[in-house]
């Protein structure tokens, strides 16, 4: 965006949303910011009631590299400006491992409570 000045820029920022997707994002505040509502609420509510949170948290994952890749756009259909590329792709490789780390976790859960089953002789 060389030359624009940010008098003229109309819409939602970028960074905000990427930001707040990161950070509050299965509240559903970037979809808030990006007047989204009715989505935004249903967020909200999926997060509120507790044992619906974990798909609020996929539906955050998905808005946060759909927001990260630019495609994510306002209520308007007008893009989101100022988009950084590398911190979108960091954001997704963050993203990435952190998934790897709740699947490794998991699995050296499970690997702990077999193990512990099998020595205590309980079958």
């Amino acid at each position: 965006m060389e030359n624009t000045q940010l008098g003229n820029l109309k819409g939602k920022n970028w960074m905000a949303a990427m930001m707040l997707c990161w950070l509050f994002g299965a509240l559903g505040a970037h979809r808030f910011y990006t007047g989204k509502t009715n989505t935004a609420i249903a967020m909200l509510v999926l997060t509120i009631t507790g044992c619906f949170a974990p798909i609020a948290a996929i539906w955050q994952l998905v808005d946060g590299i759909t927001i990260a890749l630019g495609k994510f756009t306002h209520e308007d259909g007008s893009e989101l400006y100022e988009r950084i590329n590398w911190v979108g792709y960091v954001y997704i490789a963050f993203m990435i491992l952190a998934i790897l780390a709740i699947i490794g976790y998991i699995a050296l859960f499970g690997f702990a409570i077999m193990a512990a089953l099998g020595n205590s002789g309980i079958q």
